[in-house]
């Protein structure tokens, strides 16, 4: 066995181990009890019953009572649910069905009938999955408690429900494939494409191997084939893109054996109703099916124009592909026979369906197969799940219902502890820890509508009942209340998902040594000049890569006390970076506190930046540990460049245990880290953060450690409530910790607050941010707002509010602080606070300096969280 039940292959299954199920499923039904008269019927003798429920781990979950035929009194001796008016008398009696719904969950149809002549409603369960009409436990559970839509109308219910809802696995992923096709980045797919291309060239065998690991309804094949989607996320089909760009690169693209290619597709599906339904989809595209050994083959020569002019639609000749599928009703993990010299590795909803190491070694396991082929094939993990879901727009807390932003928290706690892995950051550090690389990776958030994807949206209705609301009421929440709450109010379902692309490698990528990079850099003194580029603002709204020449063969650029610093990444300031592109700032000193900005002045053309982290590859003759900072990562204040060179004093070295993409953060975090000083909150304080950019996401981050576990989703005490216009900043603003995560507009209901942290930027925010304030409470400006004029409503309400406004800077320790504190105690705790919040998972885009122009576009639109140069 390989550890995962196999039903989670399809990507929609939130269950677990047997071990882990029974645990669970105690937890749920004391939370059950605790709120709920629970009767346990059995037509078995008590003793009997006791010692099973002991045997289950149920022995403390707090039953009303237990009903069995030697426990019932009445005339009739060892009544059974078979004679229900004596066998339920005292239920009846005590629950009276004027003012209640008494359910029963039971096994048995005949039971279930004797019962509702009395009118008890039943709810009929099983485990075997070939009776169409039965539930699961869990599933009556979660019907009897109203968290999810009955499968059936119930005539004697008490609360009447008309609604009815039944999950069929076919028909979810058929709906889900569909936001699928407009979800997938259309970016990670033409470089997908590209790699594919190149890889026929170079092996020049024009057959491409692609093994699906869960198959599903065959969505991917279909996209291969046919591509997908629409508006700016249509995608032409891989097999047409791949020969569009040989054909560009090609100089014989007319060879018959480029026009004829073929296609090896395995497909891999343990789920045996998907297994049928992937047989009925082949036959519609027209396939031939052919039964084989553990397998079952279906073939198609498919024909595709290659668009010779896209603008006039012409064409200058047909691809013909030879489609082999071969489905294989097993898990990929358990195929004694796996295909060999794999091209590609697709799997889509599935790479969050397992523990990292785990995807990782048994992706290893499958393209080394039989211990004789070493092939290096690309790993594409379309809909990645990143962890979080939201409502648009979010409601905060009510008197009766919790804050979508905490269900949603607690709905994706919960898949963690039942074995998915919510967090990308972890598959790509277990991909790269293995020697892979990632090459690619992009948005591709679902957009469930109630009224456009009515069925979808019903499925996500049924897992946030069976996952998110058995945690609602372990939580002691009103789980019923918020269900209903969303059904009555039905908004979009935004789900957070990345694509991923990876190349696997033959062998483990090490990382050099100091030495190594010492004897690296002494050889390149006496090479060719090195080529040093970096970026310079021009003017507003214009900045360009430029490129300098450094003589390094008489290393008259390193001064006695400085080093030199090849980079690897660095990070662009979202607030005073973008000023400067836009123009949108004074004549002053670029930084008073940091060395080498100090003199120079903000005036274009101008070089900026201010956090970039790379390796030291040399130091100059005075530098007195020189030997022991060769090779070792360093942060520094200092502009975009691939190579720089500065004083010693003026680098920070990384500290262990974190990487250059998380250090490069190292400013922002600090800064993030002065505003939550500055705010000075004392516990039991409800504060709001306006503006969910970078800043804002770290302080969100900062004042969410500090909550009180127990008050974690309270909102009443210590909530950390965040405002922001764009969905997507939400959303990852609840990844961060956010109490509540919401649009502007619920700012009155949502408040007041003791304090209020503005980092938006946006005077509208500052605004509300004021108004929104408790009497006698604080606003902590963070924003630098320029040369723009501001302009605030301050009458008399604020005038006797004795509200404080106070501006934050992190240059300087404020002087209230000054007799405790010191910039290298700050900088300690900003190192200890990123390697705990680890903000790369915050990166949303890596570019190269030449996309200079593109990447402030792109921030300035508010498309983008954070983006970072890369230099390797």
């Amino acid at each position: 066995s390989n550890g995962v039940d196999d039903s989670h292959r399809s990507g929609y299954d939130h269950g677990h181990s047997a071990f882990r199920k029974r645990r669970a499923l105690a937890d749920f039904l004391k939370a059950i009890g605790d709120r709920h008269s629970v009767y346990l019927t059995s037509n078995s003798p008590r003793v009997h019953v006791l010692r099973v429920l002991n045997g289950m781990g149920l022995g403390g979950v707090k039953f009303a009572g237990i009903l069995t035929p030697d426990a019932v009194r009445g005339p009739m001796p060892y009544p059974t649910k078979s004679s229900p008016f004596q066998y339920y008398h005292d239920i009846l009696d005590s629950h009276p069905l004027v003012y209640n719904d008494i359910i029963l969950l039971d096994d048995s149809l005949n039971n279930i009938r004797a019962a509702e002549s009395v009118g008890i409603r039943g709810i009929h369960v099983s485990d075997n999955i070939a009776i169409n009409d039965g539930r699961t436990l869990e599933e009556g559970l979660a019907e009897a408690l109203r968290h999810i839509l009955p499968s059936k109308p119930h005539t004697t219910s008490f609360h009447g429900e008309r609604e009815t809802f039944t999950f069929s696995d076919v028909q979810y992923l058929e709906a889900k494939n569909k936001v699928d096709f407009d979800s997938i980045d259309p970016d990670v797919w033409l470089r997908l494409a590209s790699e594919l291309a190149l890889r026929l060239q170079q092996k020049r065998d024009f057959t491409v191997k692609v093994a699906d690991l869960g198959a599903g309804v065959l969505s991917m094949l279909e996209l291969v084939l046919l591509g997908g989607g629409k508006d700016d996320r249509e995608k032409m089909g891989l097999m047409s893109l791949v020969h569009e760009y040989m054909r560009s690169k090609e100089k014989h693209y007319d060879d018959p054996r480029i026009l004829t290619t073929h296609l090896e597709y395995y497909a891999y599906e343990t789920n045996l109703s998907l297994f049928e339904a992937c047989k009925k989809r082949l036959e519609k595209l027209g396939f031939e099916e052919h039964v084989g050994k553990n397998q079952v083959t279906f073939r198609r020569l498919m024909s595709f124009p290659i668009p010779a002019d896209h603008a006039n639609q012409t064409f200058q000749s047909a691809v013909n592909i030879d489609v082999t599928v071969h489905l294989r009703p097993l898990d990929f993990n358990n195929d004694s026979d796996p295909p060999t010299d794999l091209d590609l590795i697709v799997g889509c909803c599935f790479a969050d369906l397992f523990d990292p190491d785990f995807l990782t070694q048994s992706l290893l396991r499958l393209v080394t197969g039989q211990g004789t082929c070493h092939s290096t094939p690309l790993v594409y993990f379309p809909i990645t799940f990143t962890g979080i879901t939201q409502f648009t727009p979010a409601l905060p807390a009510s008197a009766t219902c919790p804050s979508d932003t905490s269900v949603f928290r607690m709905y994706a706690e919960s898949l963690k502890r039942h074995g998915h892995n919510v967090n990308p950051c972890l598959l790509i550090d277990s991909f790269q820890n293995h020697g892979a690389s990632l090459i690619a990776q992009g948005k591709s958030k679902w957009v469930i509508d109630p009224m456009l994807n009515k069925y979808l949206w019903e499925c996500m209705m049924y897992f946030f009942g069976m996952s998110g609301g058995r945690e609602l009421l372990q939580n002691n929440l009103n789980s019923d209340g918020w269900i209903k709450r969303c059904r009555l109010n039905q908004r979009k379902i935004i789900v957070s998902n990345v694509d991923l692309l990876f190349r696997l490698e033959d062998s483990m990528n090490f990382s050099c040594t100091g030495n190594d990079l010492a004897n690296d850099h002494q050889s390149s003194l006496n090479s060719a000049p090195v080529h040093v580029k970096e970026i310079q603002f021009i003017s507003p709204y214009n900045v360009t890569a430029i490129t300098k020449e450094w003589n390094t063969s008489k290393r008259n650029q390193l001064g006695p006390n400085q080093v030199e610093i090849e980079s690897i990444c660095s990070l662009i300031s979202s607030g005073t970076e973008l000023k400067i592109f836009k123009g949108l700032f004074e004549s002053a000193a670029l930084d008073v506190n940091i060395k080498g900005m100090a003199d120079e002045s903000m005036e274009y053309p101008l070089s900026y930046g201010y956090s970039l982290v790379g390796r030291v590859v040399a130091c100059g003759a005075e530098v007195d540990d020189s030997e022991s900072i060769i090779g070792k990562l360093a942060f520094v204040f200092t502009p975009h460049s691939s190579r720089v060179i500065v004083d010693r004093e003026a680098i920070q070295l990384v500290p262990g245990g974190i990487d250059a993409e998380d250090a490069i953060f190292m400013p922002s975090v600090e800064t993030a880290l002065s505003l939550v000083h500055d705010a000075n909150i004392r516990v039991g304080e409800n504060v709001a953060v306006y503006g969910q950019g970078l800043i804002g996401l770290l302080v969100t981050s900062i004042l969410s450690m500090q909550t009180s576990p127990t008050e974690y989703f309270s909102s009443k005490f210590s909530s950390v409530t965040s405002f922001d216009t764009i969905s997507e900043r939400l959303g990852v603003s609840s990844m961060m910790g956010a109490t509540n995560a919401l649009h502007p507009d619920c700012a009155s209901a949502a408040g007041p607050f003791d304090v209020s942290i503005e980092v938006s930027g946006n005077s509208g925010a500052l605004q509300s941010a004021i108004d929104n304030t408790s009497d006698n409470g604080s606003i902590i400006v963070g924003s630098w707002y320029g040369n723009s004029n501001v302009t605030l409503k301050l009458g008399i309400d604020f005038h006797r509010s004795h509200k404080t406004i106070k501006t934050s800077q992190v240059s300087n320790i404020p002087c209230a602080l000054t007799g405790l504190w010191s910039k290298e105690r700050r900088f300690a705790l900003t190192w200890t606070l990123t390697k705990a919040i680890r903000p790369s998972r915050l990166i949303s885009k890596r570019m190269t300096l030449d996309d200079a122009q593109h990447a402030y576009e792109l921030l300035d639109k508010g498309q983008e969280i954070a983006i970072c140069f890369s230099y390797l």
